[in-house]
């Protein structure tokens, strides 16, 4: 999820201190992509200032309590993560046309819990941040100190090869395509922006008789844990157009939402109020 629009209940959703980002033993593998583990906390990242190009497995451990997920945004011209973070002490406004939208995995359900991506990373310079408003104050956590340079090298050698997905998603405005109905059991989904504009993914596993709006109240409004109409379980941030990650789920029968909270590259507005909210059933 990513910067919020003044509305009273948006304030406190858009989800976009210092992140950590510690390199697994064995961090480049082999045998298939690297894996790179993150952990979050208040408004941390732990980070290798360092890790190769091409495929790569950017996992996030939420060490909380807050919300965290990991935004990637490679920057280009010579910018730095400095750069990114004078743009947004200036404002809440659109990413700067030299920050291009990478992907990387959204926020787990609760502190203690992982979700992962897979993406293909270009060498340059890039730059982790998180755009959640903070529960206290509603800025975002990233205007808390929540970024992290990251710089990517080339590596040397074939490439890895990705999972191969069982399933599709298309982004775009503003809808989600899926290219097959979700099964109950493991699946692994290649979601692809296609649109003009940046796109994420969260998906939710509603509780019994609510629905998507009732989670969008709710993570507008008091996000108590006993009250909460869903779990998330992660997804993909936000990706500019002809972005890809790929991730892995298991999906138990029951019913779901997808929501997107990238704002609007017109009006400001979360795409959600747009329509882009899709609720399934598995099994």
């Amino acid at each position: 999820m990513r910067r919020k629009h003044r509305t009273p209940w948006v304030l406190t959703i858009s989800l976009a201190g210092l992140l950590s980002v510690v390199p697994l033993q064995g961090q480049v593998q082999n045998d298939g992509p690297q894996e790179v583990l993150v952990r979050t906390r208040d408004y941390q990242f732990d980070a290798p200032e360092v890790i190769r190009s091409g495929p790569t497995h950017l996992r996030l451990l939420n060490e909380g309590p807050d919300f965290h997920h990991v935004w990637l945004v490679r920057l280009l011209d010579g910018k730095t993560a400095d750069d990114l973070m004078a743009h947004f002490a200036e404002g809440e406004g659109p990413m700067p046309s030299w920050a291009v939208d990478e992907g990387g995995p959204n926020t787990p359900g609760r502190p203690g819990e992982e979700t992962s991506v897979y993406l293909n990373l270009k060498p340059g310079s890039y730059a982790m941040i998180c755009v959640i408003p903070a529960a206290t104050d509603g800025l975002l956590h990233l205007q808390h100190g929540m970024i992290r340079p990251l710089t990517v090298e080339a590596a040397v050698g074939e490439p890895a090869t990705f999972p191969e997905a069982d399933i599709h998603m298309i982004l775009d405005d503003y809808s989600f395509g899926l290219s097959k109905v979700i099964t109950p059991g493991r699946h692994t989904i290649r979601v692809e922006n296609r649109a003009a504009q940046p796109h994420e993914v969260v998906i939710v596993r509603l509780a019994e008789g609510k629905t998507a709006q009732d989670y969008l109240q709710w993570v507008g409004t008091s996000r108590e844990a006993e009250a909460e109409p869903g779990r998330m379980l992660g997804g993909v941030t936000g990706m500019a157009q002809g972005g890809f990650n790929i991730l892995t789920l298991d999906f138990q029968p029951g019913r779901y939402a997808l929501l997107c909270f990238v704002p609007d590259a017109g009006d400001g507005m979360p795409h959600f109020m747009h329509g882009m909210v899709q609720e399934f059933d598995v099994g």
